[in-house]
């Protein structure tokens, strides 16, 4: 991604000033296709100045010109140097731009005064360089040189540097909003031509128009529109620079596109706007929450928007309204505020870990709201451990009521799980009685939902792990409604708004399966749902196998042995009770998205399946024994982007 579109910081250096300055003295701008002068070590700084990203970074901006140091060369593996000619200090500042890795001694740069490090400075761990400055009032005269530094082999492994200065002017950073939003949006548009031409990009689930998304974030209703906000990368359709795409619906299936929300704020250290949530404050007013990254700790931030059509949004000027320092335990890996209310009061919970993700103390930790906007928070409690002691950490907690209950859904960076059970407001604790999976399938993480003004809790997931290189990843599982089953346990099924989607059906009924005599529905697709009801009879295993290749030796199987569910390689434990005949299945498919719906949504599984665009049969078979096929309907889907 050329620097350009990526450089939202204005790193601004005048020929002289209003008060009489001297002019600036240019060290290095690294715009050459070489070193020059400089000595170089090593080979982590490669051949000459980088122009830009190089293979297999994330991409690289807040670099001034065309080219930058970058010690990325080959990969975190190499090691090296470079050092500056000999120059004479006659500034009282040397200025410069920083990234890379956060590794004091080993990813840094180094004013060499009689060969010792008299001023260092260690990148951010971040790939967008940001401005630097040492005082260098008390060196003037002196003989110097400048040393940047390549010593650290692991992740972060290297350094960003580039437009080194002598000035007697601090830097003055300008974070400019609408040029910001205005580079990501140009990026996204032209992503969004390439990522059309994908075949496997799925056409009625919820994606981006282009580049990676992560994270559901900030569901709300407001103003008669469903609205979502998600993580969001738009510089590449891989993980990185995180902002907040947003879009509105009217019924939960067809959205409309709309401005990136939020941001990161370079001027004020914030390299990435990670997840939240939406609410409304004490005077019904939207109100985004999220977690600030690039300071000392994590903050927690708020923006408010600057129209009724939440088009436009603003950091909150109370920001930050919390850090993980607030607390008086110390919290790992703080981050993902999720508000609810109880006996008439507002809490936000944040996940993270005690003791620096070593296992066994995964918590969720309780604040409540001090003040009617909620700009003040106080810490309360913790009010969840997590019972796994191989869990390390929690992700993006989710906790609400729930048919009587109270339930929390974490991302411990495996399955997605749930609790169902009690909260004690006046303690801030969550007592836990029962628990299950939110979806059994790792390619399904970071859920967020909410409730609309019909009392439904509607909860989106992130699917994931498609591959890269397409111009896209990552897109949410279809809108599922939440309930309490008679077991106690949690309930998902789609929104019902999801069958306006439906198109050409054909239904069947009580259809014997043998052993070697498979069934070859006629309607074939790659946007299908599919309700089937199979009793499996005498056989030891029946299937479902959809994205069949014309000569059978490809499909992604759903299969059944009494005991396990086996979705496309996710096993799942499921003996069906006794007033259940037969196993009941709900299956959407969009082309590479599978989500299965089993025994009325008990159990969820989302895949993303592999496979050529042409494998489009549905097949049925049984092994072992005779089967019946109580009840199957197909419908085609119709696509919504």
């Amino acid at each position: 991604m050329a620097a350009f579109l990526i450089q939202l910081l204005v790193f601004v250096s005048a020929a002289s000033d209003d008060k009489g300055n001297p002019p600036d003295l240019l060290i290095a701008d690294f715009e050459a296709p070489n070193y020059g002068a400089w000595e170089v070590t090593g080979t982590a700084f490669g051949p000459g100045p980088a122009r830009g990203a190089l293979a297999g970074q994330m991409a690289v901006g807040g670099f001034l010109g065309s080219a930058l140091v970058n010690s990325f060369f080959g990969g975190d593996g190499g090691t090296g140097t470079l050092l500056s000619p000999p120059f004479t200090i006659e500034r009282g500042r040397i200025t410069f731009l920083i990234g890379g890795g956060k590794h004091a001694g080993e990813t840094c740069i180094h004013l060499l005064v009689d060969g010792q490090p008299a001023r260092t400075a260690t990148g951010p761990n971040s790939e967008f360089l940001r401005p630097h400055s040492w005082n260098v009032a008390d060196l003037r005269g002196k003989s110097a040189r400048i040393q940047i530094v390549d010593r650290h082999q692991g992740g972060w492994g290297h350094i960003n540097i580039d437009h080194i200065v002598q000035s007697d002017q601090a830097p003055r950073v300008e974070d400019d909003r609408a040029a910001a939003l205005a580079r990501a949006a140009a990026s996204v548009k032209t992503a969004a031509v390439r990522a059309e031409q994908d075949r496997a990009r799925p056409v009625y689930h919820f994606r981006a128009p282009g580049n990676w998304m992560n994270d559901p974030n900030g569901p709300i209703q407001h103003g008669g529109w469903y609205h979502v906000f998600y993580q969001h990368n738009p510089y590449g359709d891989a993980w990185g620079h995180m902002h907040w795409g947003h879009a509105r619906s009217r019924d939960l299936v067809r959205w409309e596109h709309l401005p990136i929300a939020l941001w990161p704020s370079l001027a004020r250290s914030e390299e990435h706007c990670f997840s939240g949530c939406a609410t409304l404050d004490g005077g019904g007013n939207p109100i985004l929450f999220y977690t600030s990254i690039g300071h000392a700790e994590p903050e927690c931030w708020a923006a408010v928007p600057e129209d009724a059509d939440l088009l436009r949004w603003k950091k909150h000027p109370a920001s930050p309204v919390l850090t993980a320092g607030s607390a008086p335990v110390k919290l790992h890996e703080w981050r993902d505020p999720f508000i609810f209310r109880a006996e008439g009061r507002t809490f936000m919970v944040h996940g993270g870990n005690l003791n620096a993700s070593k296992g066994g103390q995964a918590v969720v930790s309780l604040y409540e709201a001090k003040s009617a906007d909620l700009a003040r928070w106080e810490f309360k409690s913790i009010l969840f451990t997590h019972p796994d002691p191989q869990v390390k950490n929690i992700e993006c907690p989710n906790f609400f009521p729930l048919g009587g209950k109270w339930v929390l859904i974490t991302s411990p960076h495996r399955a997605c799980d749930y609790f169902v059970g009690t909260f004690d407001a006046a303690a801030g604790k969550f007592h836990a009685e029962k628990n299950g999976f939110a979806d059994r399938s790792t390619n399904y993480y970071a859920p967020n939902c909410f409730e609309d003004s019909t009392g439904r809790r509607i909860l989106w997931g992130w699917i994931k792990d498609f591959p890269g290189g397409r111009g896209w990843n990552g897109c949410f599982t279809l809108p599922r409604i939440l309930s309490i089953g008679p077991d106690g346990l949690l309930r998902q099924v789609p929104a019902p708004e999801v069958e306006t989607l439906r198109g050409e059906s054909t239904s069947m009924a009580d259809l014997e399966l043998a052993e070697g005599k498979p069934y070859l529905h006629p309607t074939g697709g790659e946007t299908l749902e599919i309700l089937a009801e199979l009793d499996r009879g005498t056989a030891s295993r029946v299937a479902l196998r959809l994205r069949r290749s014309a000569d059978g030796a490809r499909a992604a199987e759903i299969a059944f042995d009494g005991e396990t569910l086996d979705v496309a390689g996710v096993k799942v434990p499921l003996e069906p009770a006794e007033s259940e005949k037969a196993l009941k299945l709900r299956l959407f498919l969009d082309r590479s998205v599978l989500e299965v719906y089993a025994a009325d949504g008990r159990e969820c599984i989302t895949r993303v399946l592999g496979g050529s665009p042409e494998d489009q049969g549905v097949e049925l078979r049984a092994s072992g024994g005779k089967a019946v096929l109580r009840r199957l309907d197909v419908w085609t889907l119709k696509p919504v982007w």
